[in-house]
């Protein structure tokens, strides 16, 4: 098995990860490729920050087929045992959908002030891998993860060098609607060669190392 390089650990809300599952496959996608983007360190244009809640919490929403959706997450350090006490990154993440997207004082994540972590003592967690593909059991997981990591790199270029749609069609001869849907977590039509091809004409030079190990067998542990 090939695996793409994992991110940050994507940390859910137990009872938020249970409606999320509820929407639509194409919306988990898109909101799935932006966790990934923001757990990368990157920001795809879909999320913005919620005011009133300190730093580093972010609402992705997303208009689909007549519908609206939402995802709220939030960048912490936090506390982690493995073996010995280490400090690591993690992306929290919980939702609301249509029906209570102006419930926000009921939603699940706790109230964050001056950039505190959130207070996670009576909320359950569901601990992610680094692969938010792999941990919510979707098909081409790895490939999944690859394409979301190669867009969020064409997003941090475009961000460093202040390049508008525009400007990167210009720089690169791909079309401007293409870095808007990249911007936006919309990689459907997007292969990853075609996403390697665009960060190369962008000035960038991608390096790719493989990983191959056997898919544990049923009942196995994996290490």
């Amino acid at each position: 098995m090939a695996e793409a390089r994992e991110t940050r650990p994507v940390s859910w809300i137990r009872a938020a990860l249970k409606e999320f599952e509820t929407f639509p496959e194409d919306a988990q996608f898109i909101l799935l490729r932006a966790l990934t983007i923001a757990a990368d360190g990157g920001k795809a244009d879909v999320a913005k920050p919620i005011q009133g809640f300190g730093s580093g919490v972010f609402e992705i929403a997303l208009a689909f087929r007549g519908d609206a959706f939402r995802v709220i997450y939030a960048i912490q350090v936090a506390e982690e045992i493995c073996g010995d006490t280490r400090i690591s990154e993690e992306v929290q993440a919980g939702h609301q959908d249509a029906q209570t997207r102006d419930r926000r004082s009921e939603g699940p994540l706790e109230e964050i002030e001056g950039g505190t972590p959130m207070k996670t003592d009576k909320l359950q967690l569901v601990r992610g891998s680094g692969n938010v593909f792999r941990d919510l059991g979707r098909e081409n997981a790895d490939v999944e993860q690859l394409k979301a990591l190669l867009a969020s790199e064409i997003i941090k270029v475009l961000d460093r060098d202040e390049l508008t749609v525009r400007a990167a069609h210009a720089r690169s001869g791909f079309a401007a609607a293409d870095f808007s849907r990249i911007r936006n977590a919309e990689l459907d039509r997007f292969t990853a060669d075609r996403l390697v091809s665009i960060l190369n004409r962008l000035g960038s030079r991608v390096e790719v190392k493989i990983r191959v190990r056997p898919e544990p067998v049923q009942g196995e542990a994996r290490v």
